[in-house]
């Protein structure tokens, strides 16, 4: 997407390293579900405030003391997942886990498919009720670990299919008396209370994008015009606040958040990203991965871009958005980081597993255990810092950190 007459922003004032490009692992999903062509690109980035806090806090692996909040209780490895390539959607509701086995993935002694819950010690897989012949298409988990949610067909063109996990009735929902518009994104992102489901579409004017919004409240899905971005070729994401106020969209180049304004959305602010979603932290605040490997938390009040942390590879926040997990940009690092994130600065960090580089990390609901899929590095000097797991022969690692 371009941004007309958009202004070019003040370069940061420390400059690092490009980080290493890690792709994220896509999510499968459930029968009938549509993928179709999209685009989408964002444009030139506008001025901000840099706000560089200390770094007093940050260290090397292993130089965190006793009291850090972040002590492993116990590693569990996913056989499961290493051995058959078990894709891992996310948590389910409590301490299990939701995988997905595509026809002819599953383990010779069962003969079903589709969607599995995986319980504590995640050795074992359990079929979901109703889930066992559902194809693998794109999809999403929510929050809360309860439904599923993808796109479908509808009787005026296109709608979302939202599969609950404990064997209820599949809902359908589609828009009323629309006329069917081509999907600008393949992904469906729910925002972080599990209200509101969105993605992007084309409107009905040339280079028109508009966000389509499910309310869980309401039951009911609508669009609303985005105002501010153009169409320019690249696959894009949008994801909106707790309350519906704000939206941010990414195509893995740049980043630009969006507000409610009139009837629809208006960007009001966008910056150059590195690959891997921004997350909103609160209903103002959103942090996000730089080009250059550094973390960002742009707040939208004052304007503030403040720098979390440098040479960040991957990130992931906790619901409550009070810790954060995330890997280093150094081929000389494969540790996974923890931390608590309070204002504009990541405190009580230390490394909790080394020897992986994940594409994917999820805290569960509670914020007590982490959820890491990934692989092994293929040669590594680091020293071992923090615990390993179990793995199988290949070089997948998939496992959860309890912490105590």
């Amino acid at each position: 997407m371009r941004r007309p007459d958009a202004k070019t922003s003040a370069e940061p004032r420390r400059t690092i390293r490009s980080r290493t490009t890690l792709r994220a692992l896509s999510a499968a999903l459930a029968g009938a579900l549509l993928l179709l062509p999209l685009a989408g690109c964002m444009g030139d980035p506008r001025s901000e405030t840099i706000v560089i806090p200390g770094t007093e806090d940050e260290g090397p692996a292993g130089e965190a003391g006793s009291g850090t909040p972040f002590q492993v209780k116990t590693i569990y490895p996913l056989p499961v997942a290493e051995k058959y390539k078990l894709p891992v959607l996310g948590w389910a509701a409590g301490d299990a886990l939701v995988g997905y086995f595509a026809a002819g993935d599953a383990p010779e002694a069962s003969s079903t498919f589709g969607l599995q819950r995986l319980d504590p010690p995640y050795e074992r897989p359990k079929p979901l009720a109703g889930a066992m012949n559902l194809d693998t298409e794109y999809g999403a988990l929510s929050p809360d670990g309860k439904t599923i949610a993808g796109f479908a067909k509808a009787a005026n063109g296109i709608g979302l299919a939202l599969f609950p996990l404990d064997g209820g009735q599949v809902e359908q929902v589609s828009e009323a008396a629309r006329k069917q518009r081509p999907l600008y994104s393949r992904t469906l992102q729910w925002s972080g209370n599990g209200r509101y489901l969105s993605y992007l579409a084309y409107g009905e004017a040339r280079g028109e994008l508009r966000v389509a919004v499910y309310d869980e409240k309401s039951g009911k899905l609508g669009q609303l015009p985005l105002a501010g971005l153009q169409d320019s070729g690249s696959e894009a994401t949008v994801v909106l606040t707790d309350d519906g106020s704000g939206a941010l969209i990414e195509d893995g180049k740049t980043i630009a958040m969006a507000k409610r304004e009139g009837g629809g959305f208006k960007v009001r602010y966008d910056h150059p990203s590195g690959i891997g979603p921004g997350v909103w932290v609160d209903n103002e605040r959103f942090a996000f991965l730089g080009a250059d490997g550094t973390l960002f938390q742009y707040d939208g009040r004052s304007g503030e871009l403040s720098v979390l942390l440098e040479k960040v590879a991957y990130f992931s926040l906790s619901p409550d958005r009070k810790a954060i997990a995330y890997t280093r940009n150094d081929p000389d690092d494969v540790s996974v980081y923890a931390g608590k994130l309070q204002g504009n600065n990541v405190l009580s960090q230390s490394a909790v597993f080394q020897g992986v580089i994940p594409f994917q990390m999820a805290w569960s609901p509670s914020g007590s255990a982490l959820l890491i899929d990934g692989g092994k590095p293929y040669a590594s000097t680091a020293q071992e810092t923090a615990p390993s797991a179990v793995a199988g022969d290949g070089r997948r690692q998939t496992f959860v950190i309890r912490f105590r």
